[in-house]
């Protein structure tokens, strides 16, 4: 039987052990940002801001907003279980399932109880998300991140950049990272995190042209530190490094991620490439081949891009949008040429084409339990798909119910029970699934950490609690120890966080 163990990553850490919360941060719709707590929602709907400087909490419509980040980006409390559902209308519910039917399914949650929601709704259950445990979702915290560029090889926080640096950066908003930049050079890092079978997964928009790199399983090793274990000096070492040029492109991508694998990807094709240096210290820069290079993303879009990789067996595989599009697989070695190249945990992304903005956001690192496929991909019209954790085994037929933690599946070669905790998604065929309700103007979504969305019309709550209505549940309590995030508005106007100054 197989269990989903939570992690507890380094973004809640400092409010679980006692540090004195963040203040909250209120983004308005035409891009002004305000310091100060979050002290009340009432119907309207209206927020209730406080700030130390003001003596009454001050009042903004919510059709004024954006959103509010919350303690800067760290949770109170963190929700217990990745176990979640996905409904119609594309909200994440975190919580465990106990009982479903053909009319409902009622939902255990840490931040609202028991929830029961109608079984038309439903589109998606996932008690084991992924296969594994989910090890960073984010990004909220812009602390946990560093710029790396020539003048700053073992990076920097973005956050202490500041004019006299001269350097093009990264700019964190709400729970994204932006690049805005005419020019390329600095490439965005986390150092730690990977495990050694993972999955990194995140949504990422682009402007104009795709061309972005990403780097996984990169130790960030720098070229002086090869060269002198080979006897190179360090002004030797220094002026190598050096002659690199000041703009870091495809040809210095060893400098930046060291060990490492970088996926090149573009508006109509990707490329993988290991990064390592020789035994005399030079860079080396080795495409790797597949059978399917190809992309048809555009010159201006969206995707979702996840990258699995397993560095004892050198499976890597590249899915956008939730669809199979490459494979690669390393053969054994123990040198830069053969081998698992990427001999870190870290991973970063660098934008490769000058004029070319670029948003990163939805980033999660998990570990991956060696599944070939995801339930999405086999989603059909008229059968559910029971996909379990082991990552092979799948099954087709109509789901009956649930109870007493184990969910019936009538298929055509028979009836089926499958345990709850062996399951890795169901994903319910398209023909029983409702039309989402319509969106209310005033609707708003609270994220919750480290996993979930939920959207609804705010009717009253202060710092807390807070209670909506949901156009599928009806009214939903949620503790806001749980949140990170509430998002008022979805805009991409030339005032959203595309524009310059934001």
């Amino acid at each position: 039987m197989r269990i989903l163990i939570l992690t507890l990553v380094s973004a809640a850490a400092p409010l679980l052990y006692g540090e004195e919360p963040r203040q909250d941060l209120l983004s308005f719709a035409n891009g002004d940002q305000l310091h100060g707590r979050l002290s009340g929602i009432a119907a309207g709907p209206s927020i209730q801001w406080k700030r130390d400087d003001v003596g009454e909490a001050v009042k903004f419509k919510s059709s004024e907003l954006r959103r509010i980040v919350l303690r800067g980006g760290r949770s109170a409390k963190s929700i217990d279980s990745f176990s979640h559902i996905g409904t119609s209308n594309g909200d994440r519910i975190p919580g465990v399932v106990r009982e479903m039917d053909d009319k409902r399914v009622v939902l255990d949650t840490s931040f609202g109880g028991m929830i029961e929601i109608p079984r038309d709704q439903v589109g998606l259950i996932a008690p084991n998300p992924l296969g594994g445990r989910v090890l960073y979702l984010g990004p909220y915290d812009p602390e946990e991140w560093v710029i790396i560029d020539n003048n700053h090889p073992d990076g920097i926080s973005a956050l202490k950049v500041d004019e006299k640096d001269k350097m093009p950066t990264w700019k964190h908003s709400g729970s994204s990272w932006y690049w805005q930049n005419k020019e390329t050079g600095t490439a965005l890092a986390k150092k730690a995190g990977m495990p050694d079978r993972a999955i990194l997964r995140f949504d990422i928009a682009w402007k104009r042209t795709l061309s972005c790199a990403i780097a996984f399983h990169s130790n960030f090793k720098q070229a002086k530190q090869v060269v002198a274990d080979e006897g190179e000096d360090d002004v030797q070492a220094g002026a190598r490094k050096m002659m690199a040029g000041k703009v870091m492109n495809s040809t210095s991508l060893p400098d930046i991620f060291g060990d490492s694998y970088v996926l090149q990807i573009y508006s109509n094709f990707v490329m993988l490439h290991r990064t390592s240096f020789d035994k005399d210290g030079k860079p080396r820069l080795d495409r790797m081949e597949t059978t399917n290079s190809t992309m048809r993303l555009g010159d201006t879009g969206k995707a979702t891009v996840e990258i699995r990789c397993n560095r004892p067996t050198g499976e890597i595989a590249l899915f956008i949008n939730g669809q199979f599009a490459a494979q690669w697989s390393e053969v054994a070695g123990e040198d830069g040429a053969g081998g698992y190249a990427g001999k870190g945990d870290g991973f970063g992304f660098l934008v490769q084409s000058e004029d070319s903005p670029v948003r990163i956001s939805e980033v999660v690192v998990a570990e991956w339990n060696g599944m070939p496929d995801a339930a999405r991909s086999l989603q059909v019209e008229d059968s559910d798909i029971v996909l379990l954790s082991n990552g092979t085994d799948r099954f087709s037929g109509k789901v009956t119910g649930l109870s007493q933690g184990k969910l019936k599946l009538e298929g055509r070669y028979g009836d089926f029970e499958f345990p709850i905790n062996e399951i890795a998604e169901v994903r319910f065929a398209k023909s029983r699934i409702a039309k989402a309700p319509d969106v209310p103007s005033d609707e708003m979504k609270t994220r919750l950490y480290p996993l979930g969305r939920i959207s609804g019309r705010p009717l009253v709550g202060d710092s807390s609690n807070l209670r909506i209505m949901n156009g599928a549940l009806g009214e939903i309590d949620i503790n806001l120890d749980y949140a990170v995030m509430l998002e008022f508005q979805e805009t991409e106007s030339f005032l959203d966080d595309w524009d310059e100054e934001f």
